[in-house]
């Protein structure tokens, strides 16, 4: 049984780190220049509210948005000008040069939902272990079965930016996160995530840039994994309505108290992201290795992994709203037997896909900085071994504050 419990754990593991590092890469897999041109085309109408609204959010999604903090400080000093005053980011001092300038943003996202597999478990209550005198099922303890029920997130950010030089922008971005659920344990987790990136934007429209991210995860009462990761980006000239992209990831992650899920992963990746009347597009595929740092079960592994991404502005509905959309499927393949109890000893795959939808509207009723978001995601990952196999459905809805 201790050795069925470490592998729940390794289950386990590689879905909180998924979920630690799900979306951890938004500003180098998308091209938020749409959101930033449509805000700009709102300031040259003089709705400056409506830009500076949308233009928090922006902030808040996309931190490395080239052109955002300009447009937002045009929009609250156009708001300036029209009633009198307006509390700025960074305001603008014509006696410090440029590069002197820091541009600071914060926000809060609280949200409330229902998942049917909170703590990421396996499909099945139970696993078949393949021993010596034969096959042999075991039930798994109540904490390692699926979990459903309601659970309440919150996520703090804080964005520091500054142009060092021409077109050379530094960013800093913090953010601690926290969820609650009724079953605490594997349900359960927190976490913090520190960014800083340099991204230099050329004349043509060529971009490019480097970040490095530190995280911290607390999941399972007393689990602490650790990740670090080093992320390489350029994106080309437009051809037509897109731009290409390429970079390379390198990632060392280490788990307190279990050395058997250290590991360290290097790959590259390439895509596209297109700007059209009809939406924002991407598309981005990577493919690497991941190195064991000690005798990890089943030993390094190959990994691929496709994103697509659609982002649509749905003004028919609320003006200044938006729907995102997301497709991502991941293999993952062992290069050594997993174990000789599980599968008759078979080296180990995992293929993983998942599907979302999000929605974010303006909440102007309220206060102008406040924003509504809701989210669908649905997840499945199939193994030809079982305790790795695992889907879960979830829904989210809640409000985002910025200023």
């Amino acid at each position: 049984m201790a050795i069925v419990c470490g592998f729940l754990s390794m289950s386990t593991a590689n879905a909180c780190d998924k979920a630690l590092n799900e979306d951890s890469l938004q500003a180098c897999s998308q091209d938020p220049d749409w959101l930033v041109r449509y805000a700009a085309s709102l300031n040259v109408k003089k709705r400056y509210t409506e830009a500076a609204d949308l233009l928090e959010g922006v902030l808040m999604q996309y931190p490395e948005a080239g052109g955002a903090v300009e447009q937002y400080n045009r929009a609250l000093a156009g708001i300036d000008s029209q009633n009198g005053a307006y509390p700025k980011i960074q305001p603008v001092q014509p006696s410090v040069p440029p590069q002197q300038q820091w541009q600071i943003s914060t926000g809060l996202q609280i949200r409330s939902g229902y998942s049917d597999n909170l703590n990421q478990a396996p499909s099945q209550p139970s696993i078949q272990l393949t021993l010596p005198s034969g096959p042999v099922a075991v039930e798994l303890q109540p904490q390692f079965r699926k979990q459903a029920g309601f659970g309440i997130e919150s996520q703090l950010t804080a964005n520091v930016m500054r142009t060092m030089a021409d077109r050379l922008h530094w960013q800093v971005t913090g953010e601690f996160f926290n969820r609650q659920t009724e079953y605490g344990g594997y349900a359960d987790y927190q976490g913090t995530n520190l960014l800083t990136s340099l991204m230099q934007n050329d004349d043509d429209g060529r971009e490019t840039g480097g970040a490095i991210r530190l995280s911290a995860l607390r999941y399972g009462g007393d689990v602490y994994l650790y990740t670090g990761q080093l992320m390489l980006r350029h994106t080309g000239k437009k051809w037509g309505y897109c731009k290409p992209q390429i970079g390379g990831d390198f990632l060392w992650q280490r788990q307190d108290g279990r050395p058997l899920l250290d590991s360290r992963y290097a790959g590259l990746m390439t895509g596209v992201v297109c700007d059209t009347k009809a939406g924002l597009y991407s598309a981005a595929i990577s493919a690497g290795w991941d190195w064991a740092t000690s005798q990890r079960p089943g030993g390094d592994q190959r990994r691929g992994k496709l994103e697509l991404t659609g982002v649509w502005f749905t003004d028919v509905m609320i003006k200044d709203s938006f729907v995102k959309a997301y497709a991502n499927v991941l293999q993952s393949n062992d290069t050594q037997a997993y174990s000789p109890w599980l599968s008759n000893g078979a080296t180990k795959y995992i293929s993983r896909v998942g599907l979302g939808l999000d929605y974010d509207w303006p909440l102007g009723v309220v206060a102008d900085n406040w924003r509504g978001v809701a989210s669908v995601k649905w997840q499945n990952q199939s193994s030809n071994i079982s305790l790795f196999e695992m889907n879960t459905l979830e829904g989210w809805l809640g409000v985002r504050i910025a200023w």
